[in-house]
């Protein structure tokens, strides 16, 4: 899959191996001008290949995309992709807006979205506020930013939003926070938020709504990747037993964690894709409380002969991966944790070329709440 350009990557991610969750919104504009409809622009964009230390005092620990409603602006409402294909220490940042309503209202709010990528510590506020030595856009990359959306305007629309696509260096091994919404505005245009992770190697957080999330770890996955090589090798080779808490990164600080949360009432699928050979515990959660239904989580990673299956609760599976030894704190290494809140169907347009009047039908649906961690599938 490297070799694949980052439209057919998303593309492959979106619609592989693991089902099909339906695709990645793809560009679309037809008919009259004064018709309201989904309008949405091409990818731009707004960050190309700008430095982004991986060590030093100015070394990135945080990085965050996306993130809910503020003050009736920086809401991204979209879908997010992040890719961990670059090789160097750069970050490239694009963009794509949307909007539901005919050709004024894409001229008009397309003019005042824009991206907003300032170190943040809270919640953010007008771009002409920030210092320049907060501007991440300039120089080098900054520790603690955020990418999300700003509206120059009273009150973002709405209808509107941005897709965000973010490649970063494969080396990073920082924290990762990564949230979205659904746009459901317009009845005739759910827009969920879909979120593609791909090559993950470190700690990350996704919170999403009904949308579907397709994520890749990679094949490099280490139980503690913020441990240095050096603490690695000691840990797997250590006297005691292989990663014993007595290790150089065994006391449980360094471990790392993913998080995938659709909270209730949301119903989402999501699929995370795990390497078959590190040491790795995994949770999976629908927490429906009208019981029985169909979204019994999956663990189709678990072959019997690489990992212990815990199925005492079937909405709740749990499972361990390549254990290492007898001196290692069972139930540590890489922890993933995934969670839907609901077990329904869900009305979704991924793609504005298939979008249709309400006087011509209504949105095709799915049933969503499909939780699974399995290994090759993306």
């Amino acid at each position: 899959m490297k070799h694949l350009t980052p439209a057919l990557l998303v593309t492959a991610l979106a619609a592989g191996a693991c089902g099909d969750n339906g695709t990645a919104n793809t560009e679309g504009d037809t008919g009259d001008a004064g018709e309201r409809k989904p309008q949405v622009g091409e990818w731009k964009k707004e960050v190309d290949a700008l430095p982004f230390p991986l060590s030093g005092d100015a070394r990135i620990t945080t990085l965050t995309i996306g993130r809910k409603e503020f003050d009736e602006n920086y809401a991204n409402r979209g879908s997010i992709e992040v890719l961990f294909d670059h090789p160097e220490e750069t970050i490239t940042v694009e963009t794509r807006k949307y909007v539901f309503g005919d050709e004024i209202d894409r001229d008009n709010t397309f003019g005042k979205l824009s991206l907003w990528a300032f170190v943040s510590s809270g919640n953010p506020s007008r771009p002409d506020s920030q210092p320049d030595a907060n501007d991440c856009t300039k120089d080098t990359w900054k520790d603690n930013c955020g990418i999300f959306v700003y509206y120059d305007g009273k009150s973002q629309p709405e209808r509107s939003g941005m897709d965000f696509r973010v490649h970063l260096p494969t080396g990073y091994r920082g924290k990762l926070f990564v949230s979205t919404e659904d746009n459901i505005t317009e009845q005739s245009y759910p827009r969920r938020g879909n979120i593609t992770i791909d090559n993950l190697c470190t700690h990350g957080d996704v919170a999403m709504e009904a949308g579907w999330a397709k994520i890749k770890m990679c094949r490099e996955l280490t139980p503690a990747p913020a441990c240095p090589p050096a603490g690695i090798e000691n840990c797997e080779t250590f006297p005691d037993g292989a990663w014993s808490k007595d290790c150089q990164c065994g006391d449980g600080s360094l471990f790392g964690q993913l998080i995938v949360r659709a909270p209730q009432p949301w119903a989402a699928n999501i699929t995370v894709d795990i390497p078959e050979t590190v040491w790795l515990n995994t949770t999976l959660k629908n927490t429906e409380v009208m019981k029985p239904h169909d979204c019994k989580p999956q663990i189709s990673a678990c072959n019997g002969a690489n990992c212990t299956m815990n199925t005492e609760d079937e909405y709740s599976p749990s499972a361990e991966f390549n254990y290492p030894s007898e001196a290692a704190p069972s139930g540590a290494g890489f922890n993933v944790t995934v969670e839907s809140g609901g077990c329904t169907k869900i009305p979704f347009v991924d793609d504005p070329k298939k979008w249709m009047p309400e006087s011509e039908g209504e949105p095709g649906e799915e049933l969503r709440g499909l939780l699974d961690v399995r290994s090759g599938c993306l």
